[in-house]
Parts: C-alpha cells; sequence; structure tokens
C-alpha cells in the first residue's frame, strides 16, 4: 500500500506482480493522495483473493503525512530561511509523537478496512521500497550479480538518496542523504515558482527547457549550483549554503525575478543533468560496478536518464517504469516478498508489461447499447479490430483506444491511449484541439513497432525502452516520420517499443498500419480529458468520447464513431 501522493496498492501473488492500480484511476481525482481504499479493493479483485488470505499488508514509507497536508502545500511550500530557523528551533519530541500518531492511523485504517490480524502489516522504508522496485522488476537481473542500486526523488522517510550494492537477496546501503539536500525538491519548488503544479507538472519543465539558449540556461543554473553540490566521494549531496532545500523557495525567487520563464527550465534541467551525471559517476568509481537500477521521482526525468545512460562507465542502465511514489506499492510488497522467503529466483518479478490494471469488461455491454440507440453515433464490429484500427490511423483519423487491461502508472502504453499518425505535424494542434489541451511547448510520444526501432533511433545500451522511461535522439533523415511525437525544437523521442510479447494487439495494429503505410511509428498520447486521470474502463471511455472533439474509440472489440 501506498497511501501518500499518487496513492495505490499492488497484489503480489508468489513474487508475480498480479495488479497494480492507481487510486486516481478509480476516485477520478487526479494524483490521489491517501490510504487507497478502492485501490485495495480493486487488486483483490482482480487476483481473486480475499483479505484474510494475504499473508503481509506491507505500508510503503515509515512516516507518511495526512491527506490534508498532502493536498495543501501552499502552506509549506514557499518558505524560506525565516521557517527553516523556526522548524529547527522545534521539540524532537513533536517529530517523535507526531510519527507515533500517524502509524497507529495507518495499522488502525487497513485493520478496520480489511478485517484482518495486526501482525499481518509490516512497514517498508521509503528508499527501500523504491529501490526494491527497480531491483526486483530488472530484466538483468543473473544469479551472483552485483548491480548498483540508486535512489533519487523529493524525499520521503526523512532521504532523498541512497546508494546500495545489490547481489541476490542482500541489498547493502553505502550511502544515504539527508532531505534537506535534494535534487528533487529543487526541481519541484522551480516547478511551483513557474506556477506549475509540484509533483505533476515537472514533465512539463522538462519539456520547456530545450527552447532556452544553452549560454542562458547556464546562468540560470549557476544560482542552484550554489544550494547543492556532490560530496567528495561522489557518493552523496550536500548544501553549499545553509539553506535547506525544504526552504529553498524564498531563494530561488530571489534569484529568479524576471529571469525568462524558458531560461529557468533550461537551467534547473541542466543543473539536474549535471548534478545525477557526477553523482553517478562517483558512485560506479567508488563501486567498479556498471549495471545500474534506479527507483524515485527524480529518475521520472527521461533527459537527465538519456545522459546517464549515455556514459561510457554505464555498462546497462534499468529505470523502475512510472518510478515516481506510485511505483513504492509495487517495491514494498516485493521486498516483504524476498525478505520472508529468501527466495533468489527473480524472473517471476521480472516486469514484462504494465497491462495491471482490470479490463472492465462488465462495463462494455451497457456502454455499447447506449451508443446503439444515440442518433448521434455509429457502432461497428470488425471481423479484424486491428486492421479497422489501423485502416482508420492510415486516412489521417485519430483513433482513442480502450481495450484489455488497464495500463499501470504515468503512461500510455496502448491500452487506453489516443493514436495516430507520427508524421504530420498538424496532427499536434488538432489532437489538443479535440481533447488534450496541452501546452503549447510539449511533445507527444511515439510507439514503434519493435522490428522496426533501429530505422529511428539508437540504442547503443539495449536499453529496449519499453515504458517510455528514457529519450533518445532521432537519427539523421528520419525527423520528418516522427515530426508530430517528437520534440519540435531538439528532436528528441520518449519512445514505447512494442513487442508481440509485450501486447499483441497493439503490435498488430502497428504492423498492419506498417503494411499499409509503410511506416513503423504512430504517435501515442494518454486517453483522458486535460486535467483528469487517464481513464479506466468503457465508462470512463465513452464519457471523454462525448464530452470532447474525439470522433472515435475503439473498445475492445467495437469501434464506436461519430456521425458527422
Amino acid at each position: 500500500i501506498h497511501d501518500g501522493h499518487n496513492c495505490g496498492a499492488a497484489l503480489i501473488i508468489d513474487g508475480e506482480v498480479v495488479a497494480a492500480v492507481n487510486e486516481e484511476r478509480l476516485s477520478r481525482n487526479k494524483n490521489d493522495s491517501g490510504y487507497p481504499r478502492q485501490s485495495i479493493d480493486e487488486v483483490l479483485k482482480i487476483g481473486g483473493v480475499q483479505a484474510v488470505d494475504l499473508n503481509h499488508v506491507v505500508f510503503a514509507s515509515n512516516f507518511m503525512h495526512t491527506k490534508a497536508h498532502l493536498e495543501e502545500i501552499s502552506l509549506w511550500y514557499p518558505v524560506g530561511i525565516k521557517e527553516q530557523k523556526a522548524d529547527q528551533s522545534r521539540p524532537k519530541e513533536y517529530a517523535r509523537q507526531l510519527f507515533e500518531i500517524r502509524r497507529k492511523e495507518r495499522i488502525e485504517e487497513s485493520v478496520n478496512h480489511l478485517g484482518i490480524e495486526i501482525e499481518k502489516v509490516e512497514f517498508v522504508e521509503h528508499h527501500r521500497a523504491h529501490l526494491t522496485a527497480a531491483y526486483y522488476t530488472a530484466p538483468t537481473l543473473n544469479p551472483g550479480k552485483k548491480i548498483l542500486g540508486l535512489t533519487c526523488d523529493g524525499a520521503g522517510d526523512n532521504l532523498c538518496a541512497t546508494v546500495s550494492i545489490c547481489k541476490d537477496n542482500n541489498i547493502d546501503r553505502i550511502s544515504k542523504t539527508d532531505r534537506h539536500a535534494s535534487l528533487g525538491k529543487i526541481y519541484s519548488r522551480v516547478t511551483y515558482l513557474m506556477g506549475m503544479t509540484p509533483w505533476e507538472h515537472e514533465y512539463k519543465v522538462m519539456g520547456l527547457a530545450p527552447y532556452s539558449d544553452p549560454k542562458y540556461a547556464h546562468a540560470a543554473a549557476e544560482p542552484l549550483r550554489g544550494l547543492l553540490r556532490v560530496s567528495h566521494d561522489g557518493l552523496s549531496f550536500i548544501l553549499n549554503s545553509e539553506v535547506s532545500t525544504n526552504y529553498c523557495y524564498e531563494t530561488l525567487r530571489d534569484a529568479y525575478e524576471r529571469e525568462r520563464f524558458d531560461n529557468m527550465a533550461g537551467g534547473v534541467q541542466l543543473f539536474t543533468e549535471e548534478i545525477l551525471v557526477e553523482w553517478i559517476r562517483g558512485c560506479i568509481a567508488h563501486t567498479g560496478i556498471t549495471d545500474i537500477v534506479c527507483g524515485g521521482g527524480v529518475f521520472m526525468n527521461v533527459k537527465a536518464n538519456m545522459c546517464i545512460a549515455a556514459l561510457p562507465e554505464v555498462t546497462s542502465m534499468y529505470v523502475m517504469p512510472s518510478a515516481g511514489d506510485e511505483s513504492l506499492s509495487i517495491g514494498a510488497a516485493l521486498d516483504s516478498y524476498y525478505r520472508a522467503t529468501k527466495d533468489t529466483n527473480f524472473s517471476k518479478s521480472i516486469i514484462k508489461n504494465l497491462y495491471l490494471g482490470a479490463d472492465k469488461a462488465e462495463e462494455e455491454k451497457n456502454v455499447i447499447d447506449r451508443a446503439k440507440s444515440s442518433k448521434g453515433f455509429n457502432v461497428f464490429k470488425p471481423q479484424d479490430m486491428s486492421m479497422s484500427i489501423a485502416e482508420l490511423l492510415s486516412k489521417g483519423e485519430i483513433v482513442a483506444v480502450c481495450r484489455g487491461r488497464m495500463e499501470w502508472g504515468a503512461r500510455a502504453l496502448g491500452n487506453r491511449s489516443i493514436l495516430c499518425a507520427a508524421n504530420d505535424f498538424r496532427r499536434i494542434n488538432e489532437i489538443n484541439n479535440m481533447i488534450k489541451m496541452r501546452d503549447f511547448w510539449m511533445p507527444f510520444a511515439p510507439s514503434i513497432i519493435e522490428e522496426r526501432a533501429s530505422e529511428y533511433f539508437n540504442d547503443p545500451k539495449n536499453i529496449h525502452p519499453k515504458f517510455m522511461t528514457f529519450a533518445f535522439n532521432v537519427i539523421e533523415g528520419r525527423e520528418q516520420d516522427l515530426a508530430a511525437a517528437s520534440h519540435p525544437k531538439d528532436h528528441t523521442i520518449r519512445p514505447q517499443i512494442v513487442s508481440i510479447d509485450s501486447n499483441p494487439d497493439y503490435h498488430s495494429i502497428l504492423s498492419k498500419y506498417l503494411n499499409i503505410t509503410g511506416h513503423g511509428v504512430i504517435l501515442n498520447t494518454s486517453f483522458n480529458l486535460h486535467g483528469e486521470p487517464i481513464v479506466y474502463g468503457a465508462k470512463d471511455a465513452f464519457r471523454v468520447l462525448e464530452l470532447s472533439g474525439l470522433r472515435h474509440l475503439a473498445l475492445n472489440n467495437f469501434i464506436i464513431s461519430k456521425n458527422l
């Protein structure tokens, strides 16, 4: 259970991730926080498990703030050195009492909800859960092989970064960084300063960064260099001034007064890339381990991940899909499983795909009946669904897809996606006007059929990005093929490689689209109204079709189209 920001639950059975759902998909409250009651019920339902059958109920994070605290950040985000000194004078007994109160509340909520024995309730430290989510799901683990485990985020359980040596079932933490020296907090404070929403819109800052002139971005990074640096041993972050990153908002506000918005974005992105590269180089130099796994929200930054993967010191790199706090529930449950069983066969916990939600097939009939009874819609049941979708895409149509099990995490991966041709730049405005209303500078992302991936980008470290966790440069000469699904300024992409194994239905659409058009790539963006979570089932999908400018919905075995 993760009961913080973007809360959710995961179910592990015999080491396999059977189900994982974020509360937002059920509550329809984007990035919902607090105890994820609906998600817990949902993953148990998907797994066919009764609460009485559970061996362990595991909370990610030893301490978690209340829902109200997490949702009222304006009360404690824009602070400075005055508040820092006031908080430093607060008795330590206050923090201890708050910890005990929250621990008791969390235990009681789960025991009352699930009807389980109190002895079954456990807690896993925040950064341990981030690491185990990455380590135990990585595809590159071999018995006896040492892996360098890295976590980096805003903060959790008083830490913001850790370094561990992982081998089989042993995880040896060799370094940790106190929450006051947080790279993630700097990025989120800049996000807040720019008028965006922390813990949600950092990706917008990253998307804006390439528009900054490198000269001005370098200058804008200088105030950040004055806040934080890498330690001399290369293993942690340390403060460069008396200002804690928890209280750096006023410092940043003063430093960036009248600074252009694009330069602020360019500065914080450049600083993030610089300091992460220096840190990881230091960790590799210290340990001699060149295979790395990464977890925590900072590793949601696909541009920084691209810089890290390009380092000659890095042999292999795996980033936990959707590495923010939503991944904590998976990591906590896996940690508990492997601690209890001492199992060293990690093959079953490798994440082969992220289709970990329900298919909500029970909603389809009512939606189809409703669409058939409406004069505004045409309902068609094709013999070959993949071919029908591919043909629509090849004719320039935009198609929303809600098929099969819902994908877990921040990225739509073909089952709850909006799809269109990737080679026509005009599609960006069309999609934005229809439904997305994305900021004008933000790029869309491509899904690329596995057999043709090497034609569009180079992957020298064999990352094989199935989950949109890395950025890549488009191969020179292929920019036009990705005109609508790449960054307009620097021509980078955040690709999803689609294989038959990971999603046979989606692969079939891409394969047939390739046969028709000669292109092995399409634009893929999440299926949701602006400001709402990704749709879950047929009911959500049809509602979005009704309320938006979308014309086509591929719903499992049917295509619903609006009559013009």
